[in-house]
């Protein structure tokens, strides 16, 4: 009985936690789109020198887009669309991660793998806030989801 109260409190928490991340993602100010690091590919993705890719991301599904902002005035935010252009369900794996100005690690909630389903021909978005306002760059790493 201890086990399941204890699941039931932390699916709760993690809840409550997920509700307030898409509130406040929701007053989030968005400042100005980043520009790609190339010219588009021949399968119209964008290079972005921040995205990390392998396999699936090159031959399964598109950039398009990057925004970046800020919220609270001093705390940096990114979303990133991805666009499936396959005919059945994907699965994959992304991480963020983040840097100080000098470009050293500043630990974050998201920087573990966090693994998602994308529909065919659906536009999914990936968003990440800076933990820390030394937090200025960003990284997003995609990989094959475990299944």
């Amino acid at each position: 009985m201890q086990t399941t109260t204890s699941n039931r409190a932390a699916r709760h928490a993690l809840s409550l936690a997920t509700a307030s991340t898409v509130l406040f993602l929701a007053g989030c100010n968005t400042a100005n789109t980043t520009r790609p690091t190339g010219p588009a590919g021949a399968d119209g993705t964008v290079p972005y020198q921040q995205i990390v890719t392998n396999g699936w991301l090159k031959y399964k599904a598109n950039i398009v887009g990057v925004r970046e902002g800020t919220v609270n005035g001093d705390m940096k935010r990114v979303a990133v669309d991805v666009y499936s252009d396959q005919l059945t369900t994907q699965r994959f794996s992304y991480r963020f991660d983040w840097t100080d100005a000098g470009g050293m690690p500043v630990a974050s909630a998201t920087s573990s793998m966090t693994s998602v389903t994308i529909k065919p021909k659906e536009t999914i978005t990936l968003t990440s806030v800076a933990p820390s306002p030394a937090a200025v760059e960003w990284r997003l790493t995609f990989l094959d989801a475990q299944y």
